[in-house]
């Protein structure tokens, strides 16, 4: 753009002086410099590709290759494009992890539970006692009987005696009443 600028301020200019050397006689005229213009960036050089198929889908080839241009991100969807270790926080690992080791102990853990139970059901027979501990007890058992026999016979002998002696003195057998004390 400033170089058709500049082309035509010089074609201006030129018609100037034309005009007025025309006009007067010829008298050195001191050329005016033109101002410099201010160069623009240069454009980084954009490669060529080899084979461009113009349509509704465009193919680039490079070097024999075809170029996929880079589609657009949709507005308003976030795309991650992180590594994957970053995709998923590291409590999610940690809740997947205990998920599968309590699946495993549940897969293999009960089968070995009720095979564990089942043995010792089988197993489970009552204790057998030795010869001698069975005829100590026979022994104590007799023992406890006997007293027990002592000690009703004492009670008897007890009531007996009470009733022989309420009867000496003419008192009844019983406690005796608030009228009499």
């Amino acid at each position: 753009m400033h170089v058709r600028e500049m082309l035509q301020q010089q074609t201006r200019s030129a018609d100037v002086t034309t005009r007025q050397g025309a006009e007067r006689p010829e008298k050195p005229e001191r050329p005016e410099r033109p101002e410099r213009p201010e160069r623009p960036e240069r454009p980084e050089p954009v490669e060529r590709p080899d084979v461009v198929v113009r349509g509704p889908n465009e193919v680039i080839v490079r070097n024999g290759v075809p170029v996929i241009p880079p589609v657009p991100g949709i507005p308003g969807i976030a795309v991650h494009t992180g590594s994957p270790e970053s995709v998923i926080p590291p409590q999610v690992v940690d809740l997947a992890y205990g998920a599968f080791v309590m699946l495993a102990v549940m897969v293999i853990g009960w089968p070995l539970s009720r095979a564990f139970a089942r043995r010792l059901e089988r197993s489970g027979h009552p204790a057998s006692i030795s010869p001698a501990v069975t005829e100590q007890l026979r022994r104590i058992e007799q023992a406890v009987e006997a007293m027990s026999i002592e000690v009703e016979r004492i009670s008897e002998s007890q009531r007996y005696l009470t009733k022989l002696q309420a009867a000496q003195l003419g008192e009844p057998a019983g406690l005796p009443s608030a009228e009499r004390r």
